[in-house]
């Protein structure tokens, strides 16, 4: 494993990482250009005002040569500008800066203490370069700019008297500092960039992902919506089925014995027209007027039954709620449901005192009546010996948990889904109109607030769970009597 040194622990940049780190570095590249010889011009500005106070001549001496640095600095601020310099500005930088710091030297020539401070300036300057990209053309123009200082600048410095060894090594240190302060400055710089990147794409995926998922939700929505639909038009398909199956056998039965009636009439008229009625003809017709008007009469009433049962599936909800003592309530139904026990079939009711319930008398009736009804018809054939059980109890947030058990047949597994479905029974069971638990889920989850659910398997019997709502509280609750069925 290569170990993570300073000098070769570089980040690596590849595709259009690369392309934008190298527009973002040589934009960065020129700033420090720009920095540097800004802060090069304001500087030897400011020493030309205080040596004019302070050494005149010497400033008049020198005076075209610091013009003429100022003029390099000047053309290297501008240069910094022109993007078209970007592509060889190390290169531009280097000859700006050597051909500036030669005027400068040269304005300092003729006094030995202020050429070797002004050579310890160009020494700090050219550290200052090290913010600069690193790369093989900084390399370069470091490596250029520190072999014209030691053998140009530093003898016109008048530093001849250090060997030309000893001036390369000096200014090969600065050199040196200046390429490992751009390489450590380099290497964090590309940390941050691929951070940002690194971010910057996962700020994508997320706002990608965002909007896949609200594209998927919407496609859900508008599944759900398409299903609802599609659902509701099954089940209004069923229902329609359901009550023309219901009501086309007395509907038929009335046509058939009507016609047969009018049949019957009609030629007990032309008897009696032709003056050949006997008495054994006004005896058949009256028979047969009695059996047809009887015949009439009761799929008279079964159709009337079937409609005012489809009527209660829409329950009314202009009954006012009120809160109800469950127990009481409870308590003086039970001997009304008690009677419509057959032999060997048990009724248990369990509630505890003081349990409240938001609801309607009629509805918790309506709800209580059909659901033991169900059970009492379906969980006990052929004579099967039983118990059906109503329990109250609380559901641990403030609602009320009303369940009806049977230890009856159960229901098998194909006909569960279907127990709400209007007009839906198994077929086995004679007299059934498939209503009451329809009509009881209409009154649970309408007016009631609540909801329902069914719990069977077939041969292990039944239980209808109710959840009603939490009951408001008040002061007194009214003992509320059910009505004689």
């Amino acid at each position: 494993m290569r170990p993570r040194f300073l000098l070769v622990d570089l980040p690596r940049l590849q595709g259009d990482d690369a392309t934008i780190y190298q527009d973002r570095a040589r934009q960065r590249d020129r700033m420090v250009v720009r920095f540097i010889a800004a802060f090069i011009l304001v500087a030897q500005t400011v020493r030309i005002f205080l040596d004019w106070n302070v050494v005149p001549d010497l400033v008049r001496a020198g005076l075209p040569y610091r013009f003429g640095g100022l003029l390099c600095f000047t053309a290297l601020f501008a240069m910094s500008f022109l993007r078209a310099s970007s592509a060889h500005l190390h290169a531009l930088t280097g000859a700006g800066f050597l051909a500036g710091s030669a005027f400068m030297v040269n304005a300092f020539a003729g006094i030995a203490v202020q050429s070797q401070f002004v050579m310890t300036a160009l020494v700090i300057a050219f550290l200052l370069f090290s913010p600069l990209s690193f790369g093989r053309p900084l390399v370069l123009m470091l490596g250029t700019m520190a072999v014209a200082m030691a053998t140009i600048h530093m003898p016109m410095a008048g530093l001849e008297t250090v060997n030309l060894t000893a001036r390369l090594a000096i200014i090969g240190v600065v050199c040196g500092l200046a390429l490992l302060g751009s390489r450590t400055l380099e290497r964090q710089w590309r940390r941050a960039f691929l951070l940002e990147r690194n971010l910057a794409r996962s700020h994508e995926d997320l706002r990608r992902t965002h909007r896949e998922l609200a594209a998927a939700y919407a496609t859900v929505k508008a599944t759900q919506a398409q299903l609802v639909k599609a659902e509701k038009t099954a089940a209004l398909g069923r229902l329609v089925a359901g009550v023309a199956h219901r009501l086309n056998t007395p509907i038929g039965t009335l046509v058939g014995a009507s016609s047969h009636l009018a049949d019957r009439t009609e030629r007990f008229s032309r008897t009696v027209a032709d003056g050949s009625l006997r008495r054994s003809d006004l005896a058949r017709f009256l028979q047969t007027a009695g059996e047809a008007s009887a015949l009439v009469l009761d799929n008279a009433r079964l159709t009337a039954r079937l409609i005012d049962a489809f009527k209660q599936l829409e329950t009314n909800a202009d009954e006012p709620v009120i809160a109800m003592d469950l127990g009481r309530f409870l308590a003086g139904i039970r001997p009304f449901l008690a009677t419509s026990m057959p032999p060997g079939i048990a009724l248990v009711v369990e509630a505890p005192a003081g349990l409240t319930v938001q609801g309607t008398p009629n509805l918790l009736e309506t709800v209580l009546y059909q659901t033991v009804g169900n059970a009492v018809q379906h969980a006990f054939p052929d004579g099967r010996r039983g118990t059906v059980t109503v329990r109250a109890g609380t559901d641990g947030e403030g609602g009320t948990v009303l369940t009806i058990a049977d230890d009856g047949c159960g229901i098998r597994a194909e006909h569960l889904e279907h127990v709400f479905d209007p007009f839906y029974t198994d077929g086995h069971i004679g007299g059934s109109r498939g209503l009451g638990l329809s009509i009881v889920h209409s009154a649970v989850v309408g007016p009631l607030g609540g909801d329902i659910a069914i719990d069977s398997r077939d041969g292990h019997g039944t239980t209808v769970i109710i959840r009603l709502p939490p009951a408001e509280q008040s002061s007194e609750c009214p003992a509320v009597e059910p009505a004689v069925p």
